[in-house]
C-alpha cells in the first residue's frame, strides 16, 4: 500500500518537473552590476585593522611572551613547604596566600 502511494507520489513529482527552464538573467544585467559595483565606495580600513599594525602587535605581544617566559625559568625557585598536620581551613588558605585574616563577622 504504500509502495503505491509513494510510487504515485514520484510520479506526480516528475511529471511536474516537465516544463522547467533555466531561468535568465534580464538584459544588460552584468553591465548595470559591473557598473555599480565600481561607484561604490571602498570601505576604508582603520588603522587597528591594518595588516602591518597587526603583524606589529602580534610580534611585540610574543617577544614579551618569550622574555617573561625566560625570566620565570631565571627566578629562583622557593621551597615548597605543606603543613600536612592541620586540616584545612579557611584561615590557612588566608594565611598561604597572604589574604586578609580578619573575619567578615568580627
Amino acid at each position: 500500500m504504500q509502495n503505491k502511494f509513494s510510487q504515485e507520489k514520484v510520479l506526480s513529482i516528475m511529471e511536474s518537473l516537465g516544463g522547467i527552464q533555466p531561468a535568465a538573467a534580464p538584459d544588460f544585467f552584468y553591465t548595470r552590476l559591473k557598473g555599480r559595483m565600481q561607484r561604490e565606495e571602498k570601505p576604508k580600513t582603520t588603522f587597528i585593522l591594518r595588516p602591518a599594525f597587526i603583524t606589529a602587535a602580534l610580534s611585540v605581544f610574543l617577544i614579551v611572551n618569550i622574555i617573561s617566559l625566560l625570566n620565570i625559568r631565571k627566578a629562583p625557585q622557593e621551597p615548597v613547604s605543606f603543613q600536612n598536620s592541620k586540616p584545612a581551613t579557611i584561615e590557612s588558605f588566608t594565611a598561604a596566600y597572604n589574604i586578609n585574616n580578619g573575619s567578615v563577622y568580627e
